[in-house]
């Protein structure tokens, strides 16, 4: 990967983990230990594409109190990063994972509000992508926005010969008409997106996944529309010739550590491959080995690059194409 993909992670989060053996409302518990660091959809992703070997210019808005700490932890990582200082303070969100049953982990988000916005704050922002829009030939856009974000701002810019990642739901509508390369949603999204296209949200019919996604290609200039969930397959969707294309692929069994951030691994995954030119398949098999991999550590970018390529070469074998 030559060149660098822009990471919008515009909704940064300080991130405290809780690992426990149990937890009881109620009762007092003195924790272990306590593991903290920069989080947020955005930096998750950019930290994993810089892992498998991709260059990233980090786009991020930065408040009072815990932004400083978040710029000074990517700084440290080596991430050229474009923050955006603004004067509501940076939200914290705290992860507290169960795991006195290895088969039945529980994990609880706890997410603070997010900051606010100004007008100046945007303007800043608009300056800050205007200074490096000619470089950048991949967008990619994870998670939310802050409060008042105005989206405008964003699809006001020239996507011509850019290709454009979505890893989000809510506000892309302008976004989407820009043409994307890939929208990535986990279900709960999925539903959500059909919800507000008006489509038939009947996921006991046999034929609803076939439905739904012909329904969204058709209205939508989505080139891939890719669906998680949880530990069921992944459906990969698009078209070519005129036919509609399914890729499923099973993940594998792993023993969860945490599964926080394991969509944006996912995301990262793919655009590291298909910045290699690697076939849909071949994206498909990395994102999942990623995401996968991604469970079986505390952290995002402790993961093993002998363990992704030692599950992609089990993958590889399993990848399902139907066309409809």
């Amino acid at each position: 990967m030559n060149q660098e993909t822009l990471v919008l992670g515009l909704n940064p989060a300080w991130q405290r983990l809780f690992i426990l053996d149990e937890l009881r409302l109620g009762e007092v518990r003195r924790i272990p230990r306590a593991i903290e660091f920069a989080s947020g959809k955005g930096i998750n992703c950019a930290r994993v594409l810089q892992l498998l070997g991709g260059k990233i210019v980090l786009s991020h808005f930065l408040g009072t109190g815990y932004g400083n700490k978040i710029f000074d932890a990517i700084a440290d990582t080596g991430i050229r990063q474009v923050p955006v200082w603004i004067a509501s303070p940076t939200r914290i969100c705290t992860t507290i994972v169960t795991n006195k049953d290895i088969q039945a982990k529980e994990t609880t988000e706890l997410i603070e509000p997010s900051p606010e916005l100004t007008p100046q704050e945007m303007e800043d922002f608009r300056f800050s992508l205007e200074e490096i829009w000619e470089s950048v030939p991949r967008i990619a856009l994870c998670g939310s926005n802050p409060k008042s974000f105005d989206m405008t701002t964003l699809v006001n810019f020239d996507f011509s010969g850019k290709r454009l990642y979505i890893d989000a739901v809510k506000d892309i509508d302008g976004l989407l008409e820009k043409g994307v390369e890939v929208l990535k949603l986990n279900m709960e999204e999925y539903c959500e997106l059909l919800q507000r296209l008006s489509i038939p949200l009947v996921t006991s019919s046999p034929q609803f996944w076939k439905i739904a996604a012909t329904a969204v290609l058709e209205r939508l200039p989505i080139k891939y529309l890719i669906v998680t969930d949880e530990e069921n397959p992944v459906r990969v969707f698009y078209r070519l010739e005129g036919k509609l294309q399914i890729l499923r692929l099973q993940p594998p069994s792993v023993e969860v550590v945490n599964c926080i951030g394991a969509g944006d691994s996912f995301l990262a995954g793919w655009i590291y491959a298909d910045s290699l030119g690697l076939s849909v398949e071949e994206c498909l098999v990395k994102a999942t080995a990623v995401a996968s991999a991604r469970c079986e550590v505390e952290q995002p970018w402790e993961m093993s690059l002998e363990r992704i390529a030692e599950m992609e070469k089990e993958l590889s074998l399993i990848v399902e194409s139907i066309t409809e």
